[in-house]
């Protein structure tokens, strides 16, 4: 049972090394119908370390007044996505960063002792063929899906989509400003969860951390999706011709594999966005972060420490922020 514990309630910590990996290009996407907004908050993934880190920098501007809960549009993905939800559920302070260092826990999986890694050699040579131009995105997408839905995750699906069912119990969704990201196993197109879709917070946000290789791809009518960070960590650039845009990156800076693809990925995507008119603000770890992870997103046990050094971030970037996300 404690094995089967720290499988399931650090799902996402266990995801923190690779998601610096799981960063595609910014090519093509469905853009979706709806008005562009003044005000965007994007929220990357980065495991349980990132997902500390987000909000205690969150609660640290929510000290000095400023309420990202009154964004236009809130666009997570991962760790980010299950932020998001929580800042659009209109979370409290102090809520928040409890809630982001609570454990979830499951029911033991079969065998009871803890199985060997999974082997993401293929995931990574994909990737790499990806940045090297040798692949497009969509058929990275197509290829990691059906390597997804073959290889044997280290928690069944129902277990890790239960886990989110803990986390989100309620059916009805955040609020109409916020979004997560998926992407679908089936044909690697890009899937935008929203008010709209008609599908429980639990399993949009649980589609947005299925970490190829880790989890299984999670099924939604009829389909089944897979982390967000198949296409990028960030996302960003679904938040083009808004009018200004939040990021907040912690896989920029950690030491984890492919963190240089990450950035640059990233650097693409602020691109798209500042081409299309926005005014865009980017929130990073600093140095004190940074030592807080220990260098990596990897050690879920530094989350504490994570929280508390975003807090002290997000308090010296309030007066930056407060002007960019005023309506």
């Amino acid at each position: 049972m404690k094995v089967a514990k720290t499988l399931v309630g650090n799902c996402v910590s266990v995801a923190g090394l690779v998601l610096a990996w799981l960063v595609l290009g910014c090519a093509a996407y469905a853009d979706t119908s709806r008005e562009a907004p003044n005000h965007a908050l994007i929220l990357g993934g980065g495991g349980r370390v990132g997902e500390a880190w987000e909000s205690g920098v969150i609660a640290g501007l929510m000290e000095k007044g400023v309420d990202l809960g009154e964004m236009d549009r809130i666009i997570g993905t991962s760790a980010g996505a299950i932020v998001g939800a929580r800042v659009a559920g209109r979370m409290s302070r102090s809520d928040l960063t409890t809630a982001a260092l609570a454990r979830f826990e499951g029911p033991s999986p079969q065998p009871t002792q803890l199985p060997p890694p999974p082997d993401l050699t293929f995931l990574v040579r994909k990737l790499e063929d990806l940045n090297a131009g040798k692949l497009s995105e969509q058929t990275v997408g197509i290829e990691v899906g059906e390597w997804a839905l073959k290889v044997r995750p280290i928690v069944s699906e129902a277990g890790f989509v239960a886990s989110f069912k803990r986390r989100f119990p309620q059916a009805s969704w955040p609020g109409g400003a916020y979004e997560c990201v998926s992407v679908d196993a089936g044909d690697g197109s890009l899937r935008v969860w929203n008010e709209s879709s008609e599908v429980s917070p639990a399993s949009a946000v649980a589609s947005s951390c299925a970490l190829p290789g880790f989890f299984a791809p999670v099924t939604i009518d009829g389909h089944r999706y897979m982390d967000g960070g198949v296409r990028s960590v960030t996302n960003a650039d679904l938040a083009r011709r808004c009018k200004t845009a939040l990021v907040l990156a912690p896989t920029v800076g950690p030491r984890d594999a492919l963190a240089k693809v990450s950035v640059k990925r990233l650097d693409l995507e602020l691109g798209i966005l500042r081409t299309s008119g926005c005014k865009v603000a980017l929130i990073v770890p600093d140095a004190a972060s940074l030592s807080a992870f220990g260098g990596t997103l990897g050690n879920s046990d530094r989350a504490g420490v994570a929280l508390e050094a975003g807090r002290n971030q997000g308090l010296g970037s309030a007066g930056n922020i407060v002007g960019l996300v005023s309506h």
